[in-house]
C-alpha cells in the first residue's frame, strides 16, 4: 500500500476546528513533541496511508485531511504502540477545505489527544515540529517521526507554486513533509496544534530549471476550529469526494493509472482534449452507491461545467459549491474521453443531474 496521491489536489487550505478545543476531553498535549507522538495515529485505507491526530480521546475522534481518504470505503487507524489496526468510520469531510473527522469504531484505553492552539499567534521564525508517518505503506510497526522547522511568512514562499489550489489562512513552515505524513499536526513550542499538514510549495530554479520543495503548507488551526463541529456532526455538503467521487485537475492526470486506467490511453486522450481546447475535471473513481453512480456518471468522463459555470480546477468547483446547501440538485455537463470503464467514444457530450448529499 502506498501513500495516496492527492487526487483532489487540495494543498494550501486553512481549516477551522471545533468551536471549543477538544483537549478538555483528554490530557493536554505536552510541550515535548516526543510526548505528543502518543496522540498521532497512522490512517490506512484501501489505497492510501497517511497521518492523523486524536482530537477527542473520550469519543475516539481523529482529524486528518479529506484528500487522504477521499472515496475510500475502508478506513483503519493504528494507535501508537499497537500492532493492529482499529476500524474507523468517516463522520464528516470537507474536501474543499481538506479536512475530515474519523471515529474509532471500538473504545481504546489510554488514548491521548492534542490541544488546538492559536494560529494567529504564530510569527515567522517561531520554532515548530511536524509529526507524521513518512514511510509509505501499511507497516503497523512504523514510528511517528518529528521534523523540526520554523514558521515562514507568505513572502518567504511568494516565488513558489502550490502543489494544489491556493486557499487562505494557511501556515507555511520549513519542516519537510514526506509522503505518508500528510494529515499530521504541526505543533508550536507548547505542543499545541497550529496546523494540519496538507501540501507543499514547489519552487523552480530560474537558472537550472530544477524544481524543489520550497515550503510545507498546513491548514491553520483557527480556521479549523470553525469547521470541525460541523464535520463531527456529519457535514458532507462541501465534499465532492462524498457525493461525486475522486476528481482531479488538470484533466487526465498520470495518476489515473492508479485506478486502472492505462497511462498510454490517458496520454492519448489528454492530447486530443488539449488539441480541442477542452478543460475540466477528470472523474477518477466513484464511491459505491454515491449520487454520482445514481446519476449514471462514468469513470473517465470529464466535467466541464456545474450549474452553468465552467470548471477547470477543483478550486473553481469549490467556489460553485460554497453557496449550495445539502439537498440541492447540481446540473453537470461534460465530455467522454474514451478511457475508463464507461466504454463511450471520445468527445461525446453528456449531462447529468446530481443531488448534493448531506450525511445520509
Amino acid at each position: 500500500m502506498s501513500a495516496k496521491i492527492n487526487l483532489l489536489a487540495v494543498s494550501a487550505v486553512l481549516i477551522a476546528t471545533c468551536g471549543s478545543t477538544a483537549a478538555a476531553a483528554g490530557e493536554p498535549s505536552p510541550g515535548d513533541p516526543d510526548q505528543a507522538k502518543d496522540a498521532v495515529v497512522q490512517v490506512l485505507s484501501d489505497s492510501a496511508s497517511g497521518t492523523g491526530f486524536v482530537y477527542d480521546a473520550s469519543r475516539g475522534l481523529v482529524v486528518t485531511t479529506a484528500s487522504l481518504i477521499a472515496g475510500e470505503s475502508r478506513l483503519d487507524v493504528i494507535i501508537p504502540g499497537k500492532r493492529q489496526s482499529v476500524p474507523a468510520q468517516l463522520l464528516g469531510s470537507d474536501l474543499c477545505q481538506d479536512l475530515a473527522v474519523l471515529e474509532l469504531m471500538s473504545p481504546q484505553q489510554g488514548l491521548k489527544d492534542l490541544r488546538l492552539g492559536d494560529s494567529d499567534q504564530v510569527d515567522a521564525g517561531d520554532p515548530i515540529s511536524s509529526l507524521g508517518y513518512p514511510s509509505a505503506g501499511s507497516d503497523t510497526g512504523a514510528d511517528v517521526v518529528a521534523a523540526a522547522g520554523e514558521a515562514k511568512t507568505e513572502t518567504d514562499v511568494e516565488n513558489g507554486t502550490p502543489s494544489s489550489p491556493d486557499y487562505p489562512s494557511v501556515i507555511y513552515h520549513s519542516a519537510e513533509v514526506k509522503d505518508g505524513a500528510t494529515g499530521g499536526p504541526v505543533l508550536n513550542s507548547d505542543g499545541e496544534v497550529i496546523g494540519v499538514n496538507t501540501g507543499v510549495f514547489i519552487e523552480q530554479d530560474s537558472g537550472t530549471g530544477e524544481k524543489h520543495r520550497s515550503s510545507s503548507v498546513a491548514i491553520a488551526s483557527n480556521h479549523a476550529k470553525s469547521k470541525l463541529p460541523g464535520l463531527v456532526a456529519g457535514d458532507m455538503k462541501n465534499d465532492p469526494g462524498w457525493w461525486l467521487g475522486a476528481v482531479s485537475d488538470p484533466v487526465l492526470p498520470k495518476n489515473a493509472a492508479a485506478v486502472g486506467i492505462p497511462e498510454g490511453s490517458v496520454q492519448n486522450a489528454q492530447k486530443r482534449l488539449q488539441d480541442q481546447g477542452v478543460d475540466g475535471l477528470f472523474l477518477l473513481d466513484f464511491r459505491k452507491n454515491s449520487p454520482a453512480s445514481s446519476a449514471n456518471l462514468h469513470q473517465g468522463a470529464v466535467i466541464t461545467a456545474v450549474n452553468g459555470v465552467e470548471v477547470s480546477s477543483v478550486s473553481e468547483l469549490c467556489d460553485v459549491l460554497e453557496p449550495a446547501s445539502a439537498g440541492d440538485n447540481l446540473q453537470l455537463k461534460g465530455v467522454y474521453t474514451g478511457v475508463g470503464s464507461a466504454g463511450h467514444k471520445f468527445g461525446g457530450s453528456w449531462t447529468a443531474e446530481l443531488n448534493l448529499e448531506g450525511n445520509s
